[in-house]
């Protein structure tokens, strides 16, 4: 990834399973090789999301968070429920490519948010400008780079990115849960 990619400027073999192991351990306030920490952030997020959709298959499930509770729900074609722990790491505008970062998005209740500010107090400590501003101009790829370096930044099992009829809104998510249909 150049940096062009993974920075943009400020405007207004089957991976195992997640667990809670090292690589499920949130950021600890330490000091780290950004560029190698962008890097991971995106093989973690490819090796997860693979995982999370070969063993969740939710490709097409209708889907609804409930702010109150911080939780994502799922419904299967099989009929199961699938839920899991979410947080709103931020809104894509296909139409203008402004992403909003969840921390300062008047629709994100504060107990949502607290991904997108941890992943804004890591860009804060390593001079990531592009994690402090509250929007920038980006494409949905870029978007990708922001939320998988939030699921590094925050020990998520994984993201969900959720259509809308108006913005695209990107989403970590807690371990998931699956209420198999009777």
């Amino acid at each position: 990834m150049s940096a062009a990619k993974r920075r943009p400027r400020p405007e207004s073999e089957q991976p195992p399973a997640p667990s809670r192991s090292q690589s499920l351990v949130p950021w600890g306030g330490e000091r780290v090789d950004v560029d190698r920490f962008w890097a991971e952030s995106w093989i973690d997020l490819l090796n997860r999301q693979r995982w999370l959709s070969k063993k969740l298959k939710l490709e097409s499930s209708p889907w609804v968070v409930d702010q109150n509770s911080g939780l994502i729900q799922f419904e299967r074609k099989d009929g199961a429920l699938v839920t899991a722990p979410v947080q709103i790491i931020g809104a894509w505008n296909p139409r203008t490519s402004l992403f909003r970062w969840g921390w300062d998005h008047p629709m994100v209740v504060q107990r949502l948010r607290n991904d997108a500010e941890r992943t804004r107090w890591f860009g804060d400590k390593h001079g990531l400008q592009e994690l402090t501003v509250r929007s920038l101009k980006m494409d949905e790829q870029e978007a990708w780079q922001m939320t998988a370096l939030a699921m590094k930044v925050n020990g998520s099992h994984g993201v969900y990115r959720a259509p809308t009829e108006g913005p695209v809104i990107f989403m970590t998510l807690g371990e998931p849960k699956v209420k198999k249909a009777r």
